[in-house]
């Protein structure tokens, strides 16, 4: 599909279809790169900028970071669509063990690619924590857009990490899910937490 070159009509035309691709999975990568693009942005407004020239090598890397998160997301959001069908074709196979199977190695793939884009918003959240401190505080309010955008993303992401979760059979591939997201859970609204205080106490 190639959602990071459709204009954003035709992608919320795509989204509104009567289909089940793409849906939610998308939309989270989708939220989460308008996070990283807006950090991207908050830092450019910060580099070159009077007063704040001895943030110029933390902007410039927060610059690259979130160019790639970006790409990243784009890519992750048409993989969480071709995972979904993939889930959904296996379930058309003739029935057997080799569907089984099938159906498995799918939930896992659908599984993964959400968590994929949690981690991600985790990498933006964790950025994010230097500009609401030093970035251009003209630009204060879009650090915390950028922020709520990303704990959506990764809201959403949890959730589509656990649905696929309750039909996979690996339980040693479960607890590990399941743990991981636990531990992402608790360093996002860490982040989370910190950015917006950050946010509320500059001057």
């Amino acid at each position: 599909m190639d959602i990071g070159k459709l204009p954003i009509g035709d992608f919320c035309k795509e989204l509104g279809a009567p289909t089940p691709t793409p849906g939610g999975g998308a939309v989270g990568a989708v939220v989460a790169s308008f996070a990283a693009a807006l950090a991207k942005m908050v830092a450019g407004l910060t580099l070159g900028k009077s007063g704040y020239e001895e943030y110029e090598p933390e902007m410039e890397k927060i610059v690259e970071e979130m160019e790639e998160r970006i790409q990243k997301l784009q890519e992750l959001a048409d993989e969480d669509v071709a995972a979904f069908d993939a889930v959904m074709a296996a379930f058309k196979l003739p029935k057997g063990e080799e569907r089984k199977a099938a159906i498995q190695k799918a939930l896992k793939r659908a599984a993964e690619v959400p968590f994929e884009v949690a981690r991600c918003a985790r990498s933006i959240l964790s950025e994010l924590e230097p500009l609401a401190e030093w970035g251009n505080k003209n630009a204060i309010s879009d650090v915390a857009s950028s922020a709520h955008l990303a704990m959506a993303a990764f809201k959403i992401a949890l959730e589509n990490v656990n649905i696929n979760l309750k039909s996979i059979k690996d339980e040693k591939f479960v607890k590990t899910m399941n743990e991981e997201t636990k531990e992402l859970r608790s360093q996002i609204e860490g982040s989370y937490s910190r950015i917006l205080k950050l946010v509320e106490e500059r001057p």
